[in-house]
């Protein structure tokens, strides 16, 4: 339900730029403006345990989703103005608008398989509306009936190009009815106010990004005590970690080809239940904001790359949401993400530049989690227990040559 009136959502953005025009607020901010009454109508929607998912501008969302005014003011104050979360009121918000949907979508699936009540509603402007990431997003939750909503908040404008210059035309897309759509005038430029405060004075105020975002601190992976393998070979191995995993009703398995009519990823699922599968279509980064949604709702997700070069596609996932999300929401949100892939780098396997490429160092410079390379039965199975009873996110890189039985050219444990 809507908390406040027009008047007070209005009120509470002008303190922000008055602390603006003081030379007291030297971030980058995102004001609000012109949406208030599509808004508020919106939120007499929103029910108690909802989850609510916004862009960079989402001040109006999270006062009218009961964060306090005084928090939101606090935060914009402390340089995290496109980063307001609150993991008790379920509310989320990200700068990197396109790679929202697909967390509302796995966000969406648990509360479907919790059988809750409750939805997610998931505002997008219209810039975030031209991605793929969104189509396949709104694909997946009408396709599948999922609880969620997504708000296009369309003010013709993707940061400053409106649609004609961007498509040629103004028309909008036909999307199910799983999407709503609202049209408004923002009064704002996109960023800050049509104002510029003094940089002289706001420079002397303004800390290092580290002291508004602290670094986390090294991971350190829990202790496991060696591991009998029982004479299993490397694919044995694995496959057995996977069952470890699946023992737990709470781990879910994602990806494609998942299935025993698909292929159990190589085989290594077959002592998985079908019921903890999420077969999804080919579409990398959709899969991972998905696993990332799932743990925001307490399930432990591994999500299933079969070829290492795939997970660029995924990159935006991995690497601005499950890599950063720990550390841009000071620790309220970790997410519980096994993230498993598989090196090209042997045999029938092996096809060529884009299916064999082995790009673990670039993932390394990419993301601020553990990367583990078993390359043994005994180190396949360990590995997949430390990343078990790990609470955050992590990859695991298997090798093609490791199930042939032979030895691979690289192999690196990383904690």
């Amino acid at each position: 339900m809507a908390r406040y009136n027009k008047e007070q959502l209005i009120e509470f953005e002008q303190r922000l730029i008055d602390r603006y025009n003081n030379n007291q607020l030297p971030f980058l901010f995102h004001l609000c403006g012109g949406n208030e009454d599509q808004l508020i109508e919106i939120f007499d929607e929103v029910q108690d345990g909802d989850w609510v998912l916004a862009t960079h501008r989402n001040h109006y969302q999270a006062y009218l989703h009961g964060i306090e005014p005084e928090v939101v003011e606090d935060r914009v104050m402390n340089g995290r103005s496109m980063f307001i979360y609150d993991k008790e009121k379920k509310f989320f918000s990200s700068a990197i608008d396109g790679g929202i949907p697909g967390i509302a979508v796995g966000l969406a699936m648990a509360l479907k398989r919790k059988g809750s009540n409750n939805k997610v509603w998931c505002f997008v402007g219209d810039g975030a509306e031209d991605t793929g990431h969104f189509a396949e997003s709104v694909r997946y939750v009408d396709g599948w009936d999922l609880p969620c909503e997504f708000v296009v908040e369309d003010n013709d404008m993707s940061i400053i190009a409106k649609k004609k210059h961007r498509w040629g035309t103004d028309e909008v897309p036909s999307w199910p009815d799983c999407v709503r759509r609202y049209n408004y005038k923002l009064p704002y430029p996109h960023a800050r106010t049509k104002d510029f405060c003094d940089l002289s004075e706001t420079n002397k105020i303004k800390k290092t990004d580290e002291e508004y975002f602290p670094k986390l601190p090294k991971v350190k992976l829990p202790d496991v005590p060696n591991i009998e393998t029982l004479n299993l070979d490397y694919k044995g191995a694995i496959t057995q970690a996977m069952s470890n995993l699946g023992e737990n009703e709470s781990t879910i398995f994602i990806g494609y080809n998942l299935g025993g009519e698909f292929g159990n990823a190589m085989g290594t699922l077959s002592g998985v239940d079908d019921s903890q599968k999420i077969e999804t279509p080919v579409v990398e980064n959709l899969m991972g904001s998905m696993a990332l949604g799932m743990s925001l709702e307490g399930f432990k997700a591994v999500v299933y790359y079969e070829r290492q070069d795939f997970m660029l596609v995924a990159a935006d996932a991995i690497g601005n949401h499950i890599s950063q999300l720990e550390r841009i929401s000071h620790g309220e949100f970790k997410p519980n993400v096994i993230l498993r892939t598989v090196v090209a780098d042997s045999g029938p396997f092996y096809s060529g530049p884009t299916h064999s490429q082995d790009l673990t160092e670039v993932f390394r410079k990419l993301v601020e989690f553990p990367i583990l390379e078993p390359s043994t039965p005994d180190e396949a199975l360990k590995d997949y227990k430390r990343a078990e009873l790990h609470d955050g996110p992590i990859m695991i890189v298997e090798r093609k040559s490791c199930y042939d039985g032979k030895t691979p050219t690289t192999t690196k444990s990383l904690q």
